[in-house]
């Protein structure tokens, strides 16, 4: 993967975004989203890809919950949880490839959390991520 292009293509939509372009954006955003998920997919153990990915995904969110699509913008938050989540649960994987994903999911859960206070969700939903910061607080405390 080219760094470099990933950086140009969240620069150019971080632009959009301040100039209020959202459909350019959320174009620059979307392409750095797929080359950052592809490259990240290919090499876990890259954490710097990881956190660029997840960032990807914020920016993608806060560009949705700034046209007033919330839907969007949760499920962009909830994607690179999700995949961490996943990851981190995965038996067969290794330790180290588990270990990067659940300091992801630190990363992840707090934006979540802060949205859910924001646009309130059925209560399963809630609960379910109230259950996955203990279980994130409780992990990262076990691996220290």
């Amino acid at each position: 993967m080219n760094a470099t292009q990933w950086q140009s293509l969240l620069t150019l939509g971080n632009d959009c975004f301040h100039d209020n372009q959202w459909q350019q954006a959320e174009y620059f955003y979307a392409e750095a989203y797929d080359i950052l998920a592809y490259s990240y997919r290919n090499n876990p153990l890259c954490e710097q890809t990881m956190m660029a990915w997840i960032c990807t995904c914020h920016n993608l969110s806060s560009l949705y919950e700034q046209v007033d699509n919330s839907s969007l913008a949760l499920r962009f938050l909830t994607v690179p949880h999700n995949y961490l989540k996943e990851v981190a649960n995965n038996s067969k994987l290794p330790n180290d490839i588990k270990l990067i994903a659940i300091k992801g999911l630190s990363i992840t859960l707090p934006p979540i959390l802060i949205f859910v206070k924001q646009y309130p969700l059925c209560d399963d939903c809630l609960s379910s991520f109230s259950q996955m910061e203990s279980l994130i607080d409780h992990s990262c405390k076990t691996v220290h």
